[in-house]
């Protein structure tokens, strides 16, 4: 990707990103959490306050993820402007922050306006990078040149998952300085679940300048003190392995910026799990390892190496990504794709089989079960990949194809598409262990695979698959028009018998199966299937009908409910349901709204993000702009910091237990149906395996 835009154009970008300015400008935005490090599952750090030294960093869980930042000016004052520690030490004003996709950017100056430091979190746009930089912009407000010295930690719990686990520490020095923390017990795979992460795997702090930067590990109280106070920082503790509770083990660098007016420097965290999926008794490692002959040395020059080229990359693509997403939908949508971005892409992994000799790709049900590869996760996702780049869509969806195709040690006998693989990062769920959503999951897998073909007009991953998808399509055409007593995606206030949305998602399902097959030349049996579904949709539009509305159930006169499945309607180019029916449900929808959107039907008043911004994109765009506004405000005012949630009370803005999830994939559904298809803006123009050193095996 080439620089595409002009200096000018960048400067008008700013002022379309959000920023939160500590002065209370009009055009205040206060994200509800504000990623940091946030490149898997596993790593996911993020500040949950108005100010990064308001509260330490945390997990998307909420348990600590620490890192510290200290900055010592002229050798007469110690200001954090990272952490809560030491307390005692004041605080650098923050002036904003501002979030873009792929990198979060903090701007602090000093009381006096003497100093002013941008640290910035950068994330490589490409998923197959397990590594973030931390950059450190100084200069002077006083025309006058300043001593700077900055202390950077990095906290023991990153590599581990409780507190009571020993960790073991060690470095290596030369060219490149790498400081290592890891589990001293690596048992890969060994815990597994929705609110846990890793313990095993390297967290490398690295630094590529050793005239300027010294690294230190031992005892963090210790190191800040010394620093603090300006004494000989203490040897490297050898006392290992041990608890984090016993002495708390940190990994600190220390850059000495003498006489400085203007200056720039940069730290990588960079992680390596090892091992990153149990597919079925099949052990994957990080795809990084398939290219790079299993070498994290290679991945940490490679990330040293490519700095200014992945810099580069970031800033085009969050150009490129804020403007599209400006002019589709203005400075407000804008602002929520940047704030989702990492949220969607660090909730998967691409990983290399061995035993398979290939790439697989999983995505992580965050915060709301820890499952692998949710299929009614994946589906609110599916806009952000159709966009950006459907190829990922594609090959997180392959895995499930495989085990319901019976390509796994698990013998897959039902006749409906699965629910997930297992439980993060372990697939191991048998069929009778699944939580059965036989139409939803079945209509999902069908929608979102003709959606796929259609942007990549291309079958041919499907050609294993089609005795699955046929029978998941003949299971819909056997169960539908009335769906029964089944469990769908939106099963917060329980069953909801003879649901009108799950049925409208059957049908489509159905016509969907039916693009599926017109692509491959079968045009009689489409027909046949386009015309079944047809008959149905003619039955739901009889069935469902209320006086000013759609039911929630056919057989519940006066209720309603959020036909937000009807969208793929619009994404498919099927014309099963009149377009006037979009325009009742919308005119009714407005009636609903409450302080903070519309909630998800008539049973209570939670509501959810991904949902809401696509019955927005079926509504005209005085009340599609309404309903963002309400997003605006729950995300602005909701008094639960957490990273932004797709599920709250539409009353009163409070979260209902979700965050950090990658359902919020949902909220492209705008840019998918009004913008062109872009071809790969999503993947860095210097992928992974472009790089030299490389074997091409993970690129798609």
């Amino acid at each position: 990707m080439s620089h595409l835009f002009s200096l000018e154009l960048l400067f008008m970008l700013l002022l379309v990103v959000f920023i939160t300015d500590s002065d209370g400008d009009s055009n205040d935005f206060r994200p509800p959490a504000v990623p940091l490090i946030v490149f898997s599952p596993h790593i996911s750090v993020w500040s949950i306050s108005d100010n990064l030294t308001d509260s330490d960093t945390v997990h998307w869980s909420g348990s600590p993820l620490a890192f510290h930042g200290l900055i010592d000016i002229d050798y007469s004052q110690v200001y954090r402007f990272l952490g809560t520690q030491p307390s005692n030490i004041p605080s650098l004003i923050q002036k904003s922050v501002v979030v873009q996709p792929w990198r979060t950017i903090y701007t602090f100056s000093t009381p006096t306006n003497t100093v002013e430091l941008v640290l910035s979190f950068s994330q490589p746009t490409s998923i197959e990078d397990p590594y973030t930089y931390i950059t450190f912009d100084v200069r002077t407000l006083d025309q006058k040149n300043h001593d700077v010295r900055i202390y950077f930690e990095e906290g023991s719990m990153l590599s581990i998952n409780d507190k009571n686990e020993k960790i073991y520490w060690s470095r290596t020095d030369g060219d490149i300085t790498v400081l290592t923390m890891n589990s001293y017990n690596q048992v890969p795979f060994g815990i597994h679940g929705d609110e846990t992460r890793n313990n095993w795997g390297y967290a490398h702090l690295i630094s590529a300048n050793k005239t300027t930067t010294i690294g230190y590990q031992g005892f963090g109280d210790n190191l800040r003190q010394a620093f603090v106070k300006r004494q000989i920082m203490p040897s490297d503790d050898t006392r290992k392995p041990r608890s984090v509770d016993d002495q708390s083990p940190s990994s600190v660098f220390v850059i000495n910026l003498d006489r400085v007016s203007s200056v720039s420097s940069y730290l990588i965290f960079l992680y390596d799990d090892l091992y990153s999926m149990l597919y079925f008794e099949d052990w994957q490692i990080p795809c990084w390892r398939a290219e790079l002959d299993n070498n994290v040395t290679l991945l940490v020059n490679e990330a040293v190496e490519y700095y200014n080229s992945n810099m580069a990359d970031i800033t085009d693509s969050n150009l490129l990504l804020t403007t599209l997403l400006t002019n589709t939908g203005g400075a407000q949508y804008s602002l929520f794709g940047s704030l989702v971005t990492r949220q969607i892409t660090g909730a998967v992994t691409r990983t290399w089989s061995n035993k398979q000799n290939r790439p697989r790709l999983f995505m992580k049900e965050i915060s709301s079960g820890g499952a692998v590869s949710t299929v009614d996760v994946i589906f609110p996702s599916s806009p952000f990949f159709l966009w950006l780049h459907p190829e990922m869509l594609r090959d997180v969806l392959i895995p499930v194809l495989a085990y319901a195709n019976n390509e796994t040690s698990i013998n897959y006998n039902l006749v409906w598409a699965p629910h997930h693989l297992g439980k993060w990062p372990v697939c191991d769920v048998l069929p009778d262990e699944q939580e059965q959503m036989p139409i939803e999951e079945s209509a999902n897998m069908l929608l979102m695979l003709a959606s796929i073909v259609q942007r990549l007009l291309k079958t041919d991953f499907l050609q294993p698959y089609w005795n699955v998808m046929e029978i998941w399509a003949q299971y819909l055409n056997n169960t539908l028009p009335d769906p029964g007593n089944q469990l769908c995606t939106d099963d917060f206030e329980g069953p909801s018998p003879h649901n009108c949305n799950l049925a409208l998602k059957g049908i489509l399902g159905l016509g969907a199966y039916a693009i599926l097959l017109n692509s491959t030349g079968e045009t009689q049996r489409a027909t046949i299937y386009m015309n079944q579904a047809q008959a149905y949709a003619n039955y739901w539009l009889q069935a469902a009908r209320d006086d000013e509305n759609y039911r929630l159930q056919y057989d519940l006169p006066n209720t309603w409910s959020q036909k937000y499945n009807l969208i793929y309607q619009s994404i498919l180019s099927l014309n099963l349901f009149p377009s006037d029916v979009a325009k009742l449900e919308s005119n009714y929808y407005a009636t609903k709204m409450l302080d903070y959107g519309i909630p998800l039907d008539s049973r209570s008043k939670l509501t959810k993000i991904d949902w809401t911004s696509w019955i927005a994109a079926f509504s005209d765009t005085k009340e599609d702009d309404e309903i963002f506004r309400k997003i605006y405000k729950f995300a602005n005012e909701s008094p639960d910091r957490v990273p932004f949630s797709d599920f709250y009370n539409a009353s009163d803005g409070h979260v209902l237990g979700f965050c950090a999830r990658p359902v919020m994939g949902g909220l492209f559904i705008r840019a998918l149906l009004e913008s062109p298809l872009i071809e790969n803006i999503y993947v860095q123009p210097t992928k992974p395996s472009q790089r030299h050193g490389r074997i091409n095996r993970c690129s798609t």
